[in-house]
């Protein structure tokens, strides 16, 4: 584990989080639950004690020792006291503090997360044990134990079993951020979770991103289901002191990557987040900058040649030059939405890389619309072009094997 180490996570877990915020003393909450715009709704439960921050910095270093070995599910991790110096930046734990994580690993093993009609199949849906489109529940640990170590006072060591689907979760994952994870156990409670919460809205290739957070009644329910407070807080000055409070530790800790301001207009509040001035950056693998559609078209088109192994590994060992060379083997292209069609044609229009042989457009219904790029007549370079214009794209895309399926398509006959 150096400094430069980052955690892979899912956007369903950026989107849920894996902890509680403000939980104090004794306080036992078994349930918390947020719902989202779209009407999903997303529940973490546990019998014990749903976590805390402090259990989900335990559950960041967990994944990232599985992530360090190859996915493992099965860690034999060192002495119960040297996991605690690690967690707390190297102060010697004591009685109290080893014991509170051995709570942790109890928390982490009773903990479900559950998504009702909000899970985002980010390309792992196939390797999970069984699929549940409308509900799916995901646990963490399938089980954990604390061994004596045949060293000198024989000090306990810990075992941890990860969840099989929570490792095809973060392994499999095509959708997904990278984490530092230097900063993470230096941060406040508050802090720690609005610097999760930050990296979803963060560009880090642009270094900048926002998201209006509202103000009023809006303020006080964006920071209950954002950020997962408990917090029964009654007024917006309340939420925007321990916001301002966060937001001033986590621009003052170096090992952040990127800043937060908070700005009000028009009487709302937004928060920007933008690229440290003086942060160095370390050159990014090709394969995690690109768009999820094009990650997943990608290790699509790799699964279907039997002598690779590991579609993911070598994806993410891809030059930008090989990644091109596969990019232009995705020919068919389904999109879900005409006005958005119309608004690539213009875009097109103006770089001149349409031509009529080259695209074939036909409007099934007012909504739906399907693109056929013919590889023979494509510029160099255009589909890299269109995904890094349309980053948000969601699409269906086929590799050059299924043209038969996207003439289907355009003659409506494919199902």
């Amino acid at each position: 584990m150096n400094g430069s180490s980052k955690i892979k996570v899912d956007f369903n877990l950026l989107q849920s989080g894996t902890w509680v915020l403000e939980k104090r003393g004794t306080q036992r909450i078994h349930y918390f639950e947020k719902e989202l715009e779209g009407g999903g709704k997303i529940i973490i439960y546990n019998a014990l004690d749903v976590p805390s921050p402090l259990d989900s910095k335990v559950l960041d270093y967990l994944m990232l020792k599985s992530q360090e070995n190859d996915w493992i599910e099965e860690i034999m991790l060192g002495s119960l006291r040297q996991i605690a110096s690690e967690i707390w930046r190297g102060k010697l734990p004591n009685n109290k503090k080893l014991e509170r994580l051995k709570k942790s690993f109890k928390i982490l093993a009773n903990t479900r997360i559950e998504f009702e009609n909000c899970f985002i199949d980010t390309g792992i849906l196939e390797h999970f044990e069984s699929g549940y489109w409308q509900t799916i529940s995901i646990g963490i640990l399938a089980d954990y134990g604390f061994i004596p170590l045949k060293t000198r006072g024989n000090p306990l060591g810990v075992k941890v079993v990860f969840d099989k689907n929570f490792i095809a979760l973060c392994r499999y994952s095509l959708g997904y951020k990278l984490i530092p994870y230097a900063p993470i156990n230096g941060l406040r409670d508050t802090a720690y979770a609005l610097y999760k919460w930050a990296f979803r809205w963060y560009d880090s290739e642009k270094g900048y991103g926002e998201r209006w957070i509202g103000d009023g009644k809006k303020l006080v329910e964006w920071y209950k289901n954002e950020l997962n407070s408990v917090a029964q807080y009654k007024y917006p000055s309340e939420v925007l002191r321990r916001l301002k409070s966060a937001i001033k530790q986590l621009n003052e800790n170096k090992e952040v990557p990127f800043a937060l301001r908070l700005k009000e207009e028009n009487g709302s509040h937004k928060i920007e987040i933008y690229r440290k001035e003086g942060v160095t950056l370390r050159r990014e693998v090709p394969f995690d900058t690109l768009p999820y559609p094009i990650r997943k078209a990608i290790i699509k088109l790799l699964n279907q040649r039997k002598d690779i192994k590991e579609p993911y590994a070598l994806a993410r060992s891809m030059s930008w030059k090989e990644i091109e060379n596969w990019l232009e083997k995705l020919v068919v292209l389904e999109i879900s939405n005409w006005d958005f069609v119309k608004e690539m044609l213009e875009w097109g229009k103006e770089l001149k890389t349409f031509e009529s042989e080259t695209l074939v457009i036909e409007e099934k219904g007012e909504k739906e619309a399907v693109i056929v790029f013919e590889k023979s007549k494509l510029r160099k370079g255009y589909i890299a072009q269109f995904f890094k214009a349309f980053p948000n794209l969601k699409t269906f895309l086929y590799p050059a094997k299924d043209w038969t399926r996207g003439e289907k398509i355009l003659k409506g006959s494919a199902k």
